[in-house]
C-alpha cells in the first residue's frame, strides 16, 4: 500500500493562502455587485427626480400662491361657521318662530359657550335650552322645530329633546340648540 505523505510546510501555506484568496474574491465580487445594484437604483430615482422636476418648470408659483389666498379668503368669509352669534338676534329669531307656530309659552335661556373640536380644529359651541308649552295641536311644536332649522345658521344643532304630554292635550317640548361658531 503507498504511503501517502504528509504536506510540506511550503505545500500548507500555499494551500492556506489560496484558500483565503479564494474567500476574498467572493467578498469583493459581493461587494462588486451590491455597488452596482445600488448605483442603478440611484441612477433611477435620479431620473425619476429630475421627470419630476421638468414638469414642475411649466407652473407658476407665484399663481399657485395666488390662488391659495384667495382660497384662503373665501374660505374665511363663505366658511359655514358665523364668527359670532348675537344673543339677542337669536331671540328674536326664536320669539318669531314662537309667533309663527302659534305656540303659547316658551322659555329660552343661553346655557353658555363650550369647545368642540371639527377637522383638527376648535370651535367654540354656544347652547341654549328651549322649553315650548303649547295647549293646542302637537302640529303647532312640530312647525316650531321646522322654522327653528331653518334658521340663517349653518352649523345649528338640536339635541337632548323631549316631548311630553300632560294628557288634556297640553304638550310641552325641551330641547337644546347648539351653534358651532369661529
Amino acid at each position: 500500500m503507498p504511503s501517502i505523505q504528509k504536506p510540506s510546510r511550503l505545500q500548507l501555506i500555499l494551500i492556506v493562502a489560496v484558500v483565503v484568496l479564494l474567500v476574498v474574491s467572493v467578498f469583493l465580487a459581493m461587494g462588486y455587485f451590491s455597488a452596482v445594484s445600488t448605483k442603478a437604483d440611484l441612477e433611477t430615482e435620479i431620473e425619476w427626480r429630475e421627470t419630476r422636476i421638468s414638469s414642475l418648470e411649466g407652473l407658476n408659483i407665484n399663481k399657485l400662491k395666488n390662488d391659495r389666498d384667495e382660497a384662503e379668503r373665501k374660505l374665511a368669509e363663505e366658511a359655514p361657521f358665523p364668527e359670532e352669534i348675537d344673543n339677542l338676534e337669536f331671540l328674536e329669531h326664536i320669539i318669531n318662530a314662537v309667533q309663527e307656530a302659534g305656540i303659547g309659552g316658551y322659555s329660552y335661556t343661553p346655557t353658555g359657550v363650550g369647545t368642540v373640536g371639527i377637522g383638527g380644529r376648535t370651535y367654540k359651541a354656544n347652547s341654549y335650552t328651549i322649553e315650548l308649552n303649547s295647549a293646542e295641536q302637537l302640529r303647532r311644536l312640530i312647525k316650531f322645530l321646522r322654522l327653528i332649522e331653518e334658521l340663517p345658521y349653518n352649523t345649528l344643532e338640536i339635541n337632548d329633546i323631549t316631548l311630553s304630554s300632560a294628557g288634556d292635550d297640553t304638550w310641552k317640548l325641551n330641547f337644546n340648540i347648539e351653534i358651532i361658531t369661529q
